[in-house]
């Protein structure tokens, strides 16, 4: 699984070189043994003038990608690239990721209405499914819930359904298919000064983050750039508009907290962290009747680092975030084999 919000951007600066009328090619991680830089589903694009944007391996490999993705643009024949990063003779000089990889190059015509559909698509705030058979021949991309638009043929290689039940990323028959979604949503209750390097960090970790908080003076552009700004109580939103988010309560003002704590328990989350001492949370819990048990409760919000400064704590708690994103035990890797799952 990868994020749209990646590909999205990707898009954007692709369609920038292709309005210079400088040729494009995109290139897809489609393949991963051992242990890598990042997983299948990871992107970037590179256009002919030798501009880049994204990353597949920390910059060990993108010089060498460079040269086969021009081939691609000139050739217009998408390839796949197989590196074997154990061999030491040629790429171990220096690189930490001791795996194989292959990456998917193709390239990138945004006047084909196929890639302008594409990128509608993924303009969406709904999942995409997308793929295509290795390294040439139809490619396809559908919409959560609706059937594949499939670029090259008639048949529909895969469902929803399927690629649901084989993994969100996977290939079958030849067949590569990746879903993508769009980023989980945090609602940060307050915005107090503490709270700006988590809604910072967080966008940095891929949430989207809305701020939660009734005081225009400092719930606004100017304190939480690029953030949603509900300027309101929370009881005045509805439990359903924030069905399923992720959630970080820190007004330093205990009546609103609670209000952010009911509304929150109503809204079914999927993280409900609260900032201060556990004996705070409890008070809480019995003023408001909520029952924790039913919930995914973290009191204190954070994971254990010491953190004392503001932006230490942002790290403590984004850093729980993603552990629970990810459902992962958020413990050290010292002594794993893999970096990744």
């Amino acid at each position: 699984m990868s994020l749209i919000r990646e590909a999205r951007e990707l898009f954007e600066t692709a369609r920038g070189w292709h309005r210079e009328g400088q040729p494009v090619a995109l290139l897809t991680l489609v393949g991963v043994k051992g242990s890598a830089y990042r997983r299948p589903g990871a992107k970037m694009v590179m256009a002919k003038s030798g501009r880049m944007k994204g990353t597949l391996s920390g910059g060990c490999l993108e010089g060498d990608l460079f040269g086969h993705a021009e081939r691609v643009m000139e050739t217009g024949i998408p390839s796949i690239q197989h590196y074997d990063l154990t061999e030491d003779e040629m790429w171990g000089l220096g690189i930490g990721c001791k795996g194989q990889i292959d990456i998917w190059i193709e390239p990138l015509n945004l006047e084909e209405p196929f890639w302008q559909d594409y990128a509608s698509a993924l303009a969406a705030e709904r999942p995409v499914l997308w793929g295509g058979r290795l390294p040439e021949g139809l490619r396809y991309f559908a919409l959560e819930g609706e059937p594949l638009r499939v670029k090259g043929s008639s048949e529909a290689p895969i469902t929803w359904e399927e690629a649901e039940t084989h993994g969100s990323t996977g290939m079958r028959d030849g067949y590569w298919w990746d879903i993508m979604r769009p980023p989980e949503r945090l609602i940060l209750a307050g915005a107090g000064h503490d709270a700006r390097p988590v809604a910072a960090l967080a966008q940095k970790a891929g949430f989207e983050v809305v701020v939660l908080d009734p005081r225009e003076h400092v719930n606004n552009e100017r304190q939480f750039p690029r953030t949603e700004h509900w300027v309101k109580s929370a009881s005045d939103v509805n439990p359903d508009d924030v069905t399923g988010s992720f959630w970080v309560i820190m007004n330093h003002h205990q009546r609103r907290d609670e209000e952010a704590l009911k509304l929150a328990a109503a809204s079914r989350p999927k993280f409900l962290g609260v900032l201060g001492p556990r004996a705070r949370t409890r008070e809480m819990i019995e003023n408001t009747g909520i029952r924790p048990a039913e919930l995914p409760l973290h009191s204190p919000v954070g994971l254990d680092l010491a953190a004392e400064s503001p932006d230490e704590v942002a790290v403590s708690i984004v850093s729980e975030l993603m552990a629970a994103r990810s459902h992962s035990s958020g413990r050290s890797l010292d002594g794993q084999d893999r970096i990744h799952r």
